[in-house]
């Protein structure tokens, strides 16, 4: 096998690598075979040259390929299960987790099945009828299924190749192995997710939707099992708590019982849309569309040192939509998503400010989510005064800027509309001068950035969790509260599917330790 490192070609959509190799190796196209690509990226940084960098193991007849991951041992578990709360990308590969080991879990999941699920939230877009269990950010799959499928995360962790293989078995693209920014879109990530619960159910793990945790059944602060909506009390050994950042009427029951709770940072902003062609050709050049190119993105930051501050785009969704995710009733929340494809001819990006602890007053460990909820109160009574509740509060770019409301005279990609309205009002003023002072940087970064077509759309509040559940970094068991395990981004670790991914698997093999006196 010979491994080949930065392997730099001029672009083509779809090179002949076997072809090249063979030239290079001065042997037959027959003598290999097998190529595994294992990181590929697009260089534009000499635009409008264009390279291919590729990373590969190249394999030549009669060599044995290398790869695959040793199988976690079965155990034989006796005791009582370990529940799980949430269907997220945590909650799924805890439950994936578990069953590999031969343990079967039960999953609570308040929310429906993906088609009912898509049936409810069409019905929010179109009517503005919403069901707070069943929504863009609570069902099967959790938030990650209607988003653009994003996988880059910034954390490096031997699990994650793991991941990616684990989803491509369940029909994502063979691509995510490898690519640099990988997603999988939100079209097929839905039926990767159906695909996973229903191998998961196949294998022994119970997975019961539509089905609300009321409490933690606890006795001397350890978990004993769950109470439920319904009154039945279910018996556990232990609980991953894996619920996602919007269950904050759970959150505030934990607190109630006595579940140590802190505030944590996050990040408030808007979200922005271009035309995805302008993208192209900022980051491809002039000769985008003719080459045929895949639907460009964009990441931007700008930090102020003194201020610990930053402003930075978040969730790029290149070819997408920009969607109301509202969870709870009288609030307006956005998010992006995109298909596979990123055929559409928006390109749309959160544009946030990081919000310290320290920049809210007091002491109250939710004080930072009813900031956010009081944000997301202001977004929709700006909907309803000047629409219907359900419109995408919006405005111009170059009217956010000069400080006046200004008119709509462009579309929108979002569903449910939009309606023009001063986003300045609904964010605190240091927020709108960070994200002032951001928009001029990152014109100057990206020439063009400044667009009279860019639409801003209120307000982008749910980019993590605005509470953290501390835990034990050994045991990742709450700090006060033996057997409830909290992971994921909803208790403030991860920030995104892969990395909740990675935390649900690590909360998973640290019950089983625990439970099954063995190292994971």
């Amino acid at each position: 096998m010979k491994l080949i490192q930065n392997l730099r070609l001029p672009y083509q959509k779809n090179p002949d690598l076997k072809r090249m190799l063979a030239a290079h190796f001065s042997v037959s196209e027959a003598d290999i075979s097998e190529i595994r690509i294992l990181k590929r990226s697009l260089d534009a940084r000499a635009k409008p040259r264009l390279y291919w960098v590729f990373s590969l193991q190249v394999y030549f007849k009669g060599e044995k390929v290398r790869g695959g991951f040793e199988p976690f041992p079965k155990l034989d578990y006796q005791g009582e299960p370990p529940l799980i709360i949430g269907s997220g990308p945590a909650g799924l590969f805890a439950a994936f987790t578990f069953l590999e080991h031969g343990i079967k879990p039960i999953l609570f999941e308040r929310g429906e099945r993906t088609h009912a699920r898509m049936l409810k939230i069409s019905r929010y877009w179109r009517q503005g009828v919403l069901d707070p269990d069943s929504n863009v950010c609570h069902g099967e799959g959790g938030a990650g299924t209607f988003s653009d499928g994003k996988l880059i995360t910034r954390i490096k962790n031997p699990l994650i190749p793991r991941i990616m293989s684990t989803l491509v078995s369940y029909g994502a693209p063979p691509e995510i192995e490898y690519v640099y920014n990988p997603h999988v879109g939100s079209n097929l990530i839905r039926e990767v997710i159906r695909n996973m619960c229903e191998d998961l159910i196949a294998r022994g793990a119970q997975l019961r939707f539509n089905t609300r945790v009321e409490a933690l059944d606890l006795h001397h602060q350890e978990v004993q099992g769950l109470h439920l909506s319904n009154k039945e009390k279910v018996k556990g050994a232990g609980v991953v708590l894996a619920c996602g950042h919007s269950a904050t009427a759970f959150f505030e029951t934990l607190r109630d019982q006595g579940v140590k709770i802190e505030a944590k940072s996050f990040a408030l902003g808007l979200r922005i849309e271009h035309l995805q062609k302008e993208i192209n050709r900022w980051q491809y050049g002039q000769s985008a569309e003719a080459l045929e190119l895949e639907s460009a993105q964009y990441k931007l930051s700008h930090y102020w040192d003194q201020e610990k501050v930053g402003v930075y785009s978040f969730c790029m969704c290149p070819g997408g939509y920009v969607l109301s995710s509202t969870t709870d009733a009288e609030t307006l929340v956005v998010n992006g998503m995109s298909n596979s494809h990123r055929n559409s001819p928006w390109a749309n990006s959160a544009i946030v400010c990081s919000i310290n602890t320290e920049k809210i007053e007091g002491e109250d460990p939710f004080k930072m989510l009813r900031f956010q909820r009081e944000i997301e109160a202001k977004a929709y009574q700006a909907s309803l005064e000047n629409g219907n509740g359900r419109q995408i509060p919006a405005q111009r770019l170059e009217d956010f800027l000069k400080g006046k409301l200004g008119r709509l005279n462009q579309k929108s990609s979002c569903p449910s509309g939009v309606v023009a309205a001063d986003l300045s009002q609904l964010l605190p003023s240091f927020v709108n001068d960070y994200l002032r002072e951001g928009f001029l940087t990152f014109e100057k970064q990206r020439r063009s950035f400044y667009s009279p077509e860019a639409l801003l759309h209120a307000v982008e509040s749910r980019t993590s969790s605005p509470i953290r559940i501390p835990r034990d970094e050994n045991t990742l068991e709450s700090v006060n509260t033996k057997g409830l395990y909290p992971c994921g981004e909803g208790s403030g670790y991860a920030g995104g599917i892969t990395s909740s991914a990675v935390d649900g698997m690590r909360a998973a093999l640290a019950w089983i330790e625990k439970n099954c006196n063995t190292s994971p």
